[in-house]
């Protein structure tokens, strides 16, 4: 799988957003972050950001969490940039904290491997027992899949190589012996990237404009039909049991 995503070329690391842009998604993402640590059954002193990609995600959750330590993982030996209050490690470098991390978040990781039982199970190794994962993925069942076909952001072939239903990303986390606490229909940037995809031209900030102009009825087409473009679930390691 990391051969796909070489020098960081993917657009599951994009660094290019002008300022306007940047500062839009920082304020998103730190409201996201409050409500992923609401989810923890304690206060977390341990989180860790498994994939993540452009480093946002961890920075956010380094911000509003000061007295955590926060980890954030990918495939490569050097970070996606400064990390401002979080730490960065190489997946191979992670086992130390393996069984200890209190909250652990995988934003549009699952999919990106051809064996997502495998991974899911690294990923909740890392889980103390009672720990809490918060997990998203693009829904391949999403109102837009007919609107722009294989254009479709939730595709993003050859990069996503597995597709989940909310019914197969549910049996998945059970198979694992992982507790489901919540989950959540979520409208994602799903416009934008695909936008971009059906014009083939690189996302930016005029797709990002449009996403956001359209964003209103994208919520609501999504909430009407139940075909959300992401899945987000919320699973706990059990106390005193192993997961497969």
């Amino acid at each position: 799988m990391s051969v796909l995503y070489a020098g960081r070329e993917s657009e599951d690391f994009l660094a290019r957003d002008p300022s306007w842009v940047t500062q839009i998604k920082t304020l998103a993402f730190l409201r996201l972050a409050r409500r992923l640590v609401a989810f923890a059954q304690v206060p977390p002193k341990l989180i860790v950001d498994f994939g993540t990609g452009n480093g946002m995600l961890a920075r956010s959750l380094a911000a509003i969490k000061s007295d955590a330590r926060v980890f954030a993982l990918d495939f490569f030996s050097d970070p996606p940039g400064p990390m401002e209050g979080a730490a960065y490690l190489p997946f191979e470098k992670a086992s130390s904290l393996t069984g200890k991390v209190d909250l652990l978040v995988g934003f549009h990781v699952l999919e990106h491997d051809d064996n997502p039982g495998r991974l899911l199970h690294k990923m909740t190794d890392l889980l103390r027992p009672g720990g809490t994962a918060i997990l998203e993925v693009p829904n391949i069942d999403c109102v837009w899949t007919p609107w722009f076909g294989t254009a479709c952001a939730n595709w993003y072939a050859p990069f996503h190589r597995v597709h989940f239903s909310r019914r197969s990303l549910a049996a998945l986390f059970t198979q694992h012996g992982l507790e489901i606490v919540d989950q959540q229909n979520i409208c994602g940037p799903t416009i934008a990237f695909s936008l971009a995809n059906r014009l083939g031209c690189k996302p930016g900030a005029p797709f990002f404009a449009v996403g956001l102009l359209f964003r209103p009825v994208q919520w609501l087409a999504e909430k009407l039909t139940g075909r959300p473009s992401a899945l987000r679930i919320v699973v706990r390691k059990p106390a005193h049991a192993d997961t497969q």
